[in-house]
């Protein structure tokens, strides 16, 4: 479990961007409803529908200086290991399609591969699962607060649980929106719901 206090500061910086977050989510809805039925199939936490906000702000078009691509951010390794095509002819990663399946299976084999910690997940995403293995090796521990990981990788978790935290939120006061009301079925709950009362949203995390 993460403190609340290591959370509670990526909320604060979150906070001024909460109805741009929510409108994105609105506006993505159709594609989110279709990833958590894809998520449902993998029996991932539907909760992680909020990685793609995490990594591109829903942006199927988005490339990183690290040449990670696409919604989901894949770099070519990780998705050639999981069936994409990518050559100068052909890109997989920006098809929303085949790359959510490329990601939800990477996901799922984390999350198997972790034991379903969602935490492990997260920080193997981000940063591969041969670094996290050797750092719970080194550590002795799965404990996510335990181990010895790049500072991007531990900001990186923060800011999904910061995320999910504002989502969380904001359902109790928006049940009319269809997006939020999903949230609402999740079965990973946030790491604690933070007495905060404006919340942060997303930018360029």
């Amino acid at each position: 479990m993460i403190s609340p206090q290591l959370i509670a500061p990526h909320i604060e910086k979150l906070q001024p961007y909460q109805a741009p977050i929510l409108a994105k989510l609105d506006t993505y809805n159709p594609l989110i409803q279709q990833l958590f039925k894809q998520l449902a199939d993998y029996s991932l936490p539907n909760n992680l529908i909020l990685l793609p906000m995490l990594e591109s702000s829903y942006n199927p078009n988005a490339v990183s200086a690290a040449n990670a691509a696409g919604l989901w951010q894949l770099i070519p390794a990780t998705a050639t290991r999981f069936g994409l095509i990518v050559n100068a002819q052909k890109d997989e990663r920006f098809d929303i399609d085949a790359s959510s399946t490329a990601a939800l299976k990477y996901l799922n084999f984390l999350y198997q591969k972790f034991d379903g910690d969602i935490n492990l997940t997260l920080a193997a995403y981000n940063a591969g699962e041969g670094r996290v293995q050797r750092a719970i090796n080194r550590s002795g521990s799965r404990d996510f607060n335990r181990l010895s990981l790049p500072a991007e990788t531990r900001q990186y978790v923060l800011r999904y649980h910061a995320l999910l935290t504002l989502v969380d939120m904001a359902r109790f006061t928006v049940q009319n929106r269809t997006t939020l009301f999903l949230f609402g079925q999740h079965h990973h709950k946030p790491t604690a719901l933070i007495d905060l009362t404006p919340l942060p949203a997303l930018i360029s995390l």
